[in-house]
């Protein structure tokens, strides 16, 4: 039975399932076979909100008895049981309160097959025909009044618990809140519009359906290839009453052709574009309202990107651009189409598990970036945009890296401290430069309570002008230095660009290191001993190659004399990614807060100054570099668990064979333990050994541990590597020492992968020729280069317009240089060359 929605736990009532020969107690492997569209993504929805151990499979894999073109279809659960049966007998097993039994059944009786039908229509599976299309519109919001009514009745939901009743409603409307059902039929169902987006904004939900997208103005299908015109219409569809307004002729030199992409494929493109466009519409409205950073520079940059992102949608829909001389093809210069890109293989398998992503890497590395942190247990999302809570799995990485830092940097007579989160404008905009960077990111506490502050205070995006007033108190005498502080705090820097987990967000954790020494010489050679902390920091504990290197002066942080950096780059996306830094100040710093200090000699001298800092996007960085279709892939320094045992149990063991199973798994974790390796036992019965499996793939734990009955006699067990799948039977007697070692083999390999496939990335180019063809290609360039500005903004402004894919901007002036040959010019302005840089697109 079933728990329903609003029953008091001191009356409770309990409703069986009319289910022929279901029984929930005996329920063992529930495998669900479907076919598209037909509703199975709800119980994949229940079964993970439950906990629930749900194969999936395709219904043509299906051998049963029953009606299988009534998919879904359920066995394992007695009698095979079809269609939303199935989706029901899901959830009461995985302890899913059916809810409101109202919502149900608007949802069978008047949602179901019509949203069903402009489901299709939208992802290209069925042919469009406008008055069919109308009909089920019409049907739909006829339906979503039913809802509205049946809400303002009788509530809700709970904000805490899911119930199968919002499953349903959820999975229905979340294609169509993104194309169908434009702001007036949403204004005219806000109740249920509510409900959508709390449920919709689940981690769970997120997970499986991927984020919700409230779409600003609907858009029709397209015809397709049956030789009518592309429709597209923005238009509002609120009014029960009213059928979608006919759409408007196709725009010139545009015609059909066979579409280039997967409906996946076509459906990630629009929502990536539809993301993109609520980015623009955001800076349009800050620009209206003043704010400083919402420049036309920056807005022109976000449309443009706005426009690749359609462009790239209709490319995949079968749009053929002409060029404007009637030439044929749908390239630049009349080049053909770009062909279909290849299906990705692991595509099936991942829709079919049932656990976490439903979306390749190579399918879209955004949305696969997005379910994996989510999926692997590394954050969960937040009520502020670009605020993430990071949980144990993520936080425990964090602390690897802080204890292997703070223990070098102590090494370096480096000690810890805290200083304060908020600072006051007078220190914060005291020094020009360095505010007019920081300026658009700093937030301001303004009000106390109901009462406006007379001062308004700024939230630290950096500690410089924190520090620096308190080194003047500190710092009086050349006794007094070397000073070396360094503090673990979290930093506030209002990104306006679109917030990445990790990556680029508004509240972040690092640590903050600020020194004072009486030469530059000093100062220098710690600038050094810092980057290659981090150097080792990516390099030996998250087994990604860097590039370390000094930054351009128009990339060098903002008041500073000089940045030094480590770049790491993600091949898939072709963009570097700055690593850490670190910073030789100068004595910039020393005048404006007047830090000056008695000399050996007698007389007064300004301190030379560093700061360098690391943050959590190191995390962000490694899963980038290392992740695959099936999760994360964590290296084995930093990984949480460094090794999961898991038990394989037997119904026909007998219990004292099942007891002596787990406790045998048991001194083989502890065994692990005391070896410093860190260790967990899954022996969970709950679950079966393939779901536990891809549970732990999921999360990225380097080494999987199989123990079953035959292994136990045996005395061994199998060793699986998560980054190759590799297996190795070890004995129990060898496992400590053996896993270490695996561990030590994997770190090393997965460092060596990552460096060839980042030195293939690397492009050397001696002309403009070529250079935006490599970047486009996902490269990094390597050119000759006369170090000014004017030549970086070139190369900015030339890349924007000649290439689709955005500007390119200097990475790094690379500490490793080939030679310089006699006579080299710049490759961009023909100016005598005075270094080589690394340039490219980059976070």
């Amino acid at each position: 039975g079933v728990l329903r929605d609003g029953d008091s736990s001191s009356n409770v009532r309990l409703r069986r399932l009319d289910l022929p020969g279901f029984d929930r107690e005996t329920t063992m492997a529930l495998t669900l076979y479907t076919k598209d569209a037909d509703g199975s993504v709800k119980a994949v929805i229940a079964a993970k909100a439950g906990g629930l151990d749900l194969t999936v499979l395709p219904i043509a894999q299906y051998t049963g008895s029953a009606d299988a073109s009534q998919a879904p279809v359920l066995t394992g659960a007695g009698a095979d049981v079809t269609g939303f049966d199935a989706i029901k007998a899901v959830a009461t097993a995985a302890n899913v309160p059916l809810g409101n039994e109202e919502i149900i059944a608007v949802y069978l009786e008047a949602l179901s097959a019509p949203a069903s039908t402009l489901q299709k229509m939208h992802a290209d599976r069925a042919p469009y025909v406008p008055a069919k299309y109308d009909e089920a519109l019409s049907a739909v919001i006829d339906g979503l009044a039913k809802v509205e009514s049946v809400i303002e009745r009788s509530g809700g939901g709970s904000e805490t618990s899911l119930t199968l009743a919002e499953i349903c409603l959820t999975a229905t409307l979340h294609p169509l809140f993104a194309k169908a059902l434009g702001p007036d039929a949403r204004k005219n169902a806000p109740k249920t519009t509510a409900l959508f987006e709390r449920v919709a904004n689940r981690g769970g939900v997120i997970g499986v359906l991927g984020k919700p997208t409230l779409c600003a103005a609907v858009s029709l299908p397209n015809i397709g290839n049956n030789g009518g015109e592309a429709r597209a219409q923005k238009a509002s569809s609120g009014d029960a009453s009213a059928k979608p307004r006919s759409s408007r002729s196709a725009p010139k030199n545009v015609e059909m052709g066979p579409p280039q992409g997967s409906p996946a494929e076509i459906a990630a493109a629009d929502a990536a574009a539809s993301s993109q466009g609520s980015v623009v519409a955001a800076l349009k409205a800050a620009k209206k309202e003043g704010d400083a950073s919402a420049t036309d520079e920056k807005i022109k940059e976000e449309v443009a990107k706005l426009l690749a992102m359609k462009k790239e949608a209709d490319r995949l829909r079968g749009v053929v651009d002409k060029p404007a001389g009637g030439g044929k093809g749908g390239g630049k210069g009349g080049k053909p189409a770009d062909k279909k890109p290849k299906e990705d293989k692991n595509k099936k398998g991942s829709k079919e598990t049932g656990l976490g992503l439903n979306v390749s890497m190579e399918e879209d590395f955004g949305a696969w970036y997005s379910q994996v942190v989510v999926a692997g247990e590394l954050i969960e999302y937040y009520d502020i945009s670009g605020c993430y809570i990071l949980r144990p799995w993520a936080y425990s990485m964090w602390e690897q890296i802080k204890d292997f830092f703070d223990a070098e940097i102590k090494k370096q007579g480096v000690e810890n401290c805290y200083f304060p989160l908020f600072v006051s404008a007078a220190r914060l905009e005291a020094e020009k430069d360095h505010i007019e960077d920081f300026a658009p990111e700093v937030a301001w506490v303004t009000r106390s309570g109901q009462s406006e502050l007379d001062v308004p205070i700024a939230v630290r995006p950096t500690s410089e002008t924190v520090m620096y007033p308190v080194f003047a108190n500190w710092i009086r005498s050349h006794r007094d230095l070397p000073m070396k502080i360094n503090q673990w705090c979290n930093v506030v820097r209002w990104e306006f660009k679109h917030p990445t987990p990790f990556i680029r967000s508004r509240e972040f954790l690092w640590q903050e290191g600020h020194t004072a020494f009486a030469g530059k010489a000093e100062a220098d050679a710690e600038v050094r001993r810092i980057l290659e902390l981090y150097r080792r920091v990516y390099e030996e504990l998250l087994a990604v190659p860097v590039v370390p290197g000094v930054k351009s002066e128009k990339e060098k942080f903002a008041g500073g004399l000089y940045t030094t950096t480590v770049e790491a780059f993600v091949p898939q996306t072709g963009r570097g990614i700055q690593g850490a830094t670190s910073h030789c100040l100068g004595q910039n710093f020393a005048k404006m807060f007047q830090i000056e200090f008695e000399n050996k000699t007698g007389g007064r001298s300004m301190p030379w100054q560093n700061s360098w800092g690391c943050t959590t996007r190191t995390i962000g960085v490694a899963i980038m570099v290392h992740g695959d279709d099936k999760g994360l892939v964590l290296p084995p320094r930093v990984a949480p668990q460094q090794v999961v045992v898991v038990t394989i149990p037997n119904t026909k063991l007998s219990p004292e064979d099942a007891q002596r199973l787990k406790d045998t798994a048991r001194g083989m974790t502890d065994a692990l333990l005391a070896n410093g390796t860190r260790a967990k036992l899954d022996d969970r019965d709950n679950y079966t050994p393939g779901w536990k499996y891809n549970h732990w793939e999921l999360k990225g734990v380097p080494l999987r541990v199989e123990f079953g009955p035959r292994d136990m006699e045996a005395g061994h067990c199998v060793v699986v590597r998560r980054d190759t799948g590799a297996k190795e039977t070890v004995t129990l007697v060898d496992l400590p020492a053996r896993a270490k070692a695996m561990c030590e083999e994997m770190q090393a390999d997965m460092l060596a992968r990552a460096t060839k496939r980042r030195n293939e990335s690397v492009v050397t180019v001696t002309s403009w020729d070529g250079f935006v063809e490599a970047l486009d290609d996902k490269k990094m360039v390597l050119t000759p280069w006369c170090e000014t500005k004017e030549s970086e903004e070139l190369v900015k402004k030339r890349t924007q317009g000649e290439s689709e894919g955005g500007a390119a901007k200097t990475l790094c002036i690379p500490f490793v240089q080939p030679p310089l040959l006699p006579g080299q010019k710049c490759f961009i302005t023909g100016a005598a060359a005075t270094t080589w840089v690394l340039w490219g697109r980059s976070y």
